[in-house]
């Protein structure tokens, strides 16, 4: 029962939206942690042994704050969905550091977690893989020349450039999280050349190009502003439910 309400304290302070035409097919939920300085005991009390202990390794209390927020959340959300008290979810990673949860009757949830200065989020899927990406929009550390590393097209680049602030910085993280959220729901994550994922903002979809060694993959796309100091992205296959 205490876990429960735990839980409950956790959803109070959730925004929670269904994707994809009202069907149960993905599930986002972020927590906006602008003007918060400490953290609320009943989220701590949510993690695993290991999750308390990594969360101690950050130096910075903002970043400790939305490790615990992030993973807080997430246990919440599939506390909820899965009727499993937190403290009992195995909650794993694979070798790319993706999570997954480590039970035989619920692999088949798919998950994904984010979390910048300010903003945590979390999806879930009930029919296909899943990827979320949140940032904090700052036009500092937006690189002037190369933007190549973060795949940033020579259109895109181009575009970029015809801009001034903010729109600039707008775009800059649309694309950013676009790539971050597919890389991540694609599996592959960092080892995954952001060159090979096209967005095309006209359409909310993103393709993975082949490289040789995969073949090419659709992906739709939801690009939110949760606050206006945030980009957030969510990506799940194109073969997962259809968009009218």
């Amino acid at each position: 029962m205490k876990s429960r309400q735990q839980a409950d304290h956790i959803r109070e302070q959730i925004e929670r939206e269904m994707l994809v035409n009202n069907h149960p097919a993905v599930w986002l939920w972020t927590i906006d942690l602008q003007g918060m300085k400490t953290l609320p005991p009943d989220w701590f009390k949510l993690l695993d042994d290991e999750e308390r202990l990594l969360c101690q390794q950050f130096r910075q209390e903002k970043d400790r704050l939305a490790y615990v927020a992030a993973h807080a959340l997430l246990r919440s959300t599939l506390s909820n969905t899965l009727k499993i008290p937190p403290a009992s979810l195995i909650i794993s990673h694979d070798k790319k550091g993706k999570p997954f949860i480590n039970m035989p009757e619920s692999r088949a949830v798919e998950i994904s977690l984010s979390h910048t200065s300010g903003m945590v989020a979390v999806a879930l899927s009930e029919t296909g893989k899943v990827g979320v990406d949140v940032e904090a929009v700052n036009q500092h550390i937006i690189p002037q020349d190369d933007l190549s590393a973060y795949g940033v097209s020579n259109e895109e680049a181009k575009r970029l450039a015809s801009l001034a602030e903010p729109e600039r910085s707008e775009l800059f993280f649309d694309l950013w999280t676009a790539r971050e959220a597919v890389a991540k729901a694609d599996g592959r994550g960092l080892s995954l050349p952001f060159s090979l994922i096209q967005i095309d903002h006209s359409k909310n979809m993103a393709t993975i190009q082949t490289d040789g060694s995969c073949p090419s993959s659709h992906w739709h796309l939801l690009l939110k502003r949760p606050s206006p100091l945030h980009r957030l992205s969510v990506a799940w296959p194109k073969e997962s439910r259809e968009l009218p």
